[in-house]
């Protein structure tokens, strides 16, 4: 019998954010199923949205985030797409970690985790989008797995195209002195004093506090990988992104990724999706549309 691996650093924190997740979903803007998808690395939870005839989007979440942060975009999403909006192994959220990600191959390991969820969804190809985290997970799968997306957005993606400088300066060592202060600083930090309905302010807290993320930093690909990308690729990055600058990391994706299609989204931070959603929205549905 697998052994579930704690993504919460007390039982007690993980009740209470358990009930901060659900109090987001009583609020989620369209009808949805959630989903337990059995993965190598333990079973998989998907909040999932739209027609089932429709094509399958995949959304992945950033770090210290969950699915619910798509909350803004899933109603305008839904109508075009089956939204499989993904809580990402090793990551506090309703995951359930029973296998350890491997420090010394994680790109492959992420890779054979959205492997299984393809499989386990019975989905051949979807479109995927992924912020932060999300986003070097994103386009770690079409490295590996190119034949699985068919297009592929990132915002404000975690390293992937160039170091974020900014963020290894106030997360790691946060996580050091592990005070809830020093915890609520560094995502306080990174959200810039944009505005958080209530529940996912909270949520957002309750992570920053229990969470316990068992997984590694993310990594900039090379020029080779990089190079070899066939997939259609839309970046976006917020006006306020502070975890690197955002025309370091759109001079290199622009370079190096044949097509490659970038914007600055105004009026948004690292959760661009989140806090200017309208224009996030706008941008991804034109562009996965576009045929």
């Amino acid at each position: 019998m697998s052994v579930k691996i704690s993504v919460f650093r007390s039982p007690e924190g993980e009740a209470e954010y358990y009930a901060a997740y659900e109090a987001v979903l009583k609020q989620w803007p369209v009808p949805y199923e959630e989903l337990c998808i059995p993965t190598r690395f333990g079973d998989t939870h998907v909040i999932a949205s739209g027609s089932k005839e429709a094509a399958p989007l995949f959304l992945f979440h950033p770090s210290g985030g969950s699915a619910t942060i798509w909350c803004r975009n899933v109603g305008p999403l839904s109508q075009h797409f089956r939204t499989c909006a993904i809580d990402t192994i090793s990551e506090p959220n309703k995951s359930t970690l029973t296998r350890p990600i491997d420090s010394r191959r994680q790109r492959q390991d992420f890779a054979d985790w959205a492997n299984d969820l393809f499989g386990g969804l019975q989905i051949e190809r979807a479109y995927v989008v992924g912020n932060s985290f999300g986003g070097f997970l994103a386009l770690n799968t079409v490295i590996h797995l190119p034949e699985r997306v068919k297009k592929l957005v990132l915002i404000s993606p975690a390293d992937t195209f160039t170091r974020m400088w900014g963020w290894y300066w106030h997360f790691p060592l946060a996580n050091m002195l592990g005070s809830k202060r020093s915890l609520l600083r560094a995502y306080e930090w990174i959200w810039q004093d944009f505005p958080a309905d209530e529940c996912i302010a909270q949520l957002r807290a309750l992570t920053a506090i229990y969470g316990r993320p068992r997984h590694w930093f993310p990594s900039v690909f090379s020029d080779r990988e990089l190079h070899a990308i066939r997939t259609p690729v839309l970046l976006l990055i917020g006006d306020h992104e502070v975890i690197y600058k955002p025309e370091d990391a759109i001079r290199r994706a622009t370079r190096l990724v044949p097509g490659l299609k970038a914007e600055i989204i105004p009026n948004a931070n690292h959760i661009a999706e989140y806090t200017n959603a309208q224009a996030v929205n706008e941008q991804v549905l034109g562009f996965l549309l576009d045929s």
